[in-house]
């Protein structure tokens, strides 16, 4: 079974603690069995030095042929304190008293050896004595050394197990205790995944694991937006796909109708250029349709290209083209002349124009005036399409710009509209980094403003 990434960095943590906890604990015992070892040697050493200098003083008190009798006298004290003795004479190493085991080696004079015979341990000290004349060689049985090795070890064993026992469940509630925010985090993710948006984590605390939990409540509720705006764009598009289905039906539905009452039926001239006429408004009705969706699909797909052009002459020329239309609707349509230049798409911003002045038309309903014109103002500079028409509420007003949206559907219809310009108009102003605004009072009149930023200049 695959192990959760606490349970491996809880075991990697305390491997790695008890390797080093317990390499300490061994290291500690070995350095303590060597300083008893070292401290035995030292014994050793000074016991063999107030050996000789109580044999050379004893010793320069005897006759030459009482010596042997003074190195026995000294083996029989000294064997009774366990330390075993050897003299030799230094010239021929003749051995004069010894109650040392054959086992124990001969050492040259002036040395320590720590050795280890049958299971035992001895140190022997050698040097000589009386100007050189004798060697004396003590040794010294601390096999007691072993016994405080296996005690010694015995009780760091016993240190060591109690320890890491008592570390590891330390450790473990430690760990615990630190990876709680993550596990709580965890959590978090889990109710998210499970459909739940509007979980958070905990971001209390001042620590990494309180700023992830911040990072990641700003990631939720970023995607939350992200979230909310792709499902409202989803409706938006199927509610455009529904009016669409719904826009053109109507106009499909009678063109076919007056096509088969034309094919069926025989007509009358006058009664014929009647359906004639109504096949041909509802297909151009149709042509506006997607001529529309083309021009805002292709500003989504293509952007714009800017250039510097004068807004003046933009301005006259869709007064000119809207003449005819308005003077056969009674409305009387102006500009106001202005030495103002505009960097942006100039054919973009005069459909723009055109598709607000076509509105105003319908709007003003046989009777009123639209004027057309510019504003510079700091930098900002503002184009306008003013009518004294229906105008609008402001329930009105907060829908203009959705796709197929009309005020009044029945007279849309009739006037040809299509529901798709003022949409295809704040796509315009959008694509310029501008603000399309709208001010309107009923039956007083609205007024468009398309105000563009500093840079756009």
């Amino acid at each position: 079974m695959k192990k959760s990434f606490f349970e491996r960095l809880y075991i990697t943590v305390l491997v790695i603690f008890l390797l080093f906890f317990n390499s300490g604990v061994l290291l500690t015992a070995l350095y303590t069995y060597n300083n008893a070892v070292a401290s035995a040697e030292d014994i050793c050493l000074s016991e063999h030095r107030y050996i000789s200098q109580a044999f050379e003083t004893d010793y320069a008190d005897k006759s030459v042929t009482g010596v042997q009798l003074l190195m026995v006298s000294y083996g029989t004290f000294y064997g009774e304190k366990n330390i075993k003795l050897r003299f030799t004479r230094t010239y021929n190493n003749t051995v004069l008293y010894s109650d040392i085991s054959d086992e124990i080696p001969l050492i040259d004079g002036g040395s320590i050896v720590n050795t280890r015979i049958d299971g035992k341990q001895y140190i022997i000290v050698s040097d000589t004595i009386c100007r050189g004349s004798y060697t004396l060689t003590c040794v010294k049985d601390v096999s007691y050394l072993d016994e405080e090795l296996f005690s010694l070890a015995a009780a760091f064993t016993a240190i060591s197990v109690t320890a890491s026992a008592l570390l590891a469940v330390i450790l473990y509630a430690v760990m615990k205790k630190l990876f709680s925010p993550l596990e709580k985090l965890r959590g978090t993710t889990k109710l998210i995944s499970g459909g739940d948006l509007n979980a958070r984590a905990n971001e209390k605390g001042d620590d990494e694991f309180s700023a992830l939990a911040k990072d990641f409540n700003v990631m939720a509720e970023r995607i939350g937006e992200q979230m909310d705006t792709l499902k409202l764009n989803a409706e938006q598009k199927q509610q455009m796909l529904d009016n669409l289905a719904h826009e053109m039906r109507t106009p499909l539905t009678s063109i076919h109708g007056y096509a088969e009452y034309v094919y069926g039926v025989d007509l009358d001239p006058a009664d014929r250029m009647k359906a004639m006429n109504n096949i041909m408004s509802e297909s151009m009705r149709l042509k506006g349709i997607s001529e529309k969706l083309l021009n805002s699909a292709f500003i989504r797909e293509n952007g714009i290209e800017k250039s510097v052009f004068s807004v003046d002459k933009m301005l006259e020329r869709t007064r000119t083209r809207f003449l005819l239309k308005a003077s056969e609707g009674g409305v009387r349509i102006t500009y106001i002349p202005c030495d103002i230049t505009l960097n942006g798409d100039e054919t973009l911003i005069e459909l723009l124009i055109s598709n607000l002045a076509e509105n105003s038309i319908r709007a003003c309903r046989g009777k009123g005036e639209i004027e057309l014109g510019a504003t510079k103002e700091k930098g900002i500079i503002t184009l306008y399409v003013k009518d004294n028409g229906i105008g609008m509420t402001e329930e009105q007003l907060s829908h203009i710009t959705e796709p197929f949206y009309r005020t009044d559907k029945g007279r849309a219809r009739k006037d040809g509209g299509t529901g798709l310009g003022l949409a295809l108009c704040k796509r315009i102003a959008d694509a310029h980094g501008a603000v399309l605004e709208f001010e309107s009072v009923p039956s007083a009149g609205t007024t468009a403003y398309i105000r563009f930023k500093e840079e756009n200049e």
